[in-house]
């Protein structure tokens, strides 16, 4: 299973959104809330606001779920030095660097990741908040 990445192209900025890493921290959503709007389709658009804005908002994204491709000639997003792995109250494994993980059938490189502590998620090794990776018992 591979994972899906859905493109928004704008004239600065191309955004990219793999829906399976998301776990709706609503970063984007509260960031900026005229290019990400979950109520109109498509729900994000590049154009309503300026590159610069865009790329710290999706960097603020802890899943990596949303990544850019800038369109000036500038560096994207770099990746932290060194890398960092912290485990979250909630069990999750909250990593920024150069990472490189094994998904299934693939090898994903990302910068940002949230993976499940317990290992338990649908979508392992990421976390799916499922009740599972909340700590929750059933």
């Amino acid at each position: 299973m591979k994972l899906v990445q859905k493109e928004y192209r704008g004239s600065e900025i191309d955004v990219y959104f793999t829906p399976a890493l998301c776990i709706h921290a609503v970063e984007c959503v509260k960031g900026l809330p005229m290019v990400f709007d979950t109520t109109r389709r498509p729900w994000m658009d590049p154009e309503q606001e300026s590159l610069e804005a865009i790329a710290q908002v999706i960097e603020r994204c802890p899943s990596g779920a949303l990544q850019y491709g800038r369109k000036d000639g500038e560096p994207n997003e770099q990746p932290d030095e060194p890398a960092t792995i912290v485990p979250a109250v909630s069990q999750q494994l909250v990593m920024r660097g150069n990472l490189q993980i094994s998904h299934v059938d693939e090898d994903i490189q990302t910068y940002r990741a949230l993976l499940c502590g317990y290992g338990q998620s649908n979508n392992v090794p990421f976390c799916d908040k499922s009740s599972i990776c909340k700590g929750e018992k059933s």
